[in-house]
């Protein structure tokens, strides 16, 4: 079983999430977009394991603080597992991005790409599946974790409404039909991990969000 702990960071109020194993303190810590020396702190006092660094995408929000968190952890075995490689164009400008939005960039960020529908064995008993949800932008990537069913969606999808597509590479009719084909095809009692805001379940974006009418 994992346990789940939110951050909230930036002036955007990005939901950085760390999984933490219940049995092992192994964790992985998704979407560190700031913070990063203050969440390396907060992993070390619990006495946790960080694996890896999961991705969504690469806007400055979700991945500013990644290069600091990598440095308090100080452990060269910790793994930056990224989106699409279609995000590679957004990796190289984050410099842009963080002057653009007037937040801090920690660092250069090179994380390992995959596919849609690839799995990642995160955890010795948890799978995430790779689900490629161009749209917010275009290597935008979701992870479905069917034994703790959850899936941990950026900013693809938020609780009655849609993640925005007016930054680079966005567009409005692939999102919907990432959210449609990708994620409404999930259980209805799957928890939905958002990047701001509260989180959700499939379901209840099923049944009432307008922009999936």
């Amino acid at each position: 079983m994992l346990d789940i702990m939110t951050l909230p960071v930036t002036p955007f109020a990005q939901n950085c999430r760390i999984l933490v194993h219940q049995e092992t303190s192994d964790a992985v810590v998704v979407d560190p977009g700031g913070s990063g020396a203050q969440i390396a702190d907060l992993i070390k006092s619990n006495g946790y394991h960080v694996t890896a660094i999961l991705l969504t995408h690469a806007h400055i929000d979700h991945v500013g603080g990644v290069a600091a968190l990598l440095s308090g952890l100080n452990d060269p075995s910790i793994k930056v597992l990224g989106p699409h490689r279609d995000e590679a164009p957004l990796f190289s400008g984050l410099g842009a991005q963080a002057n653009m939005f007037g937040l801090t960039l920690s660092g250069p960020v090179s994380p390992e790409y995959f596919g849609d529908g690839e799995v990642l064995k995160l955890f010795s008993d948890a799978s995430f599946i790779c689900l490629h949800t161009p749209g917010h932008s275009p290597g935008g990537m979701c992870y479905y974790c069917k034994e703790e069913n959850f899936v941990i969606v950026g900013d693809t999808l938020f609780a009655g409404s849609i993640g925005r597509t007016d930054l680079q590479g966005g567009n409005t009719a692939a999102l919907i039909d990432s959210i449609k084909s990708k994620l409404l095809t999930l259980p209805d009692n799957t928890d939905v991990f958002c990047g701001h805001g509260p989180d959700t379940t499939i379901g209840e974006e099923r049944a009432t969000n307008p922009y999936l009418a």
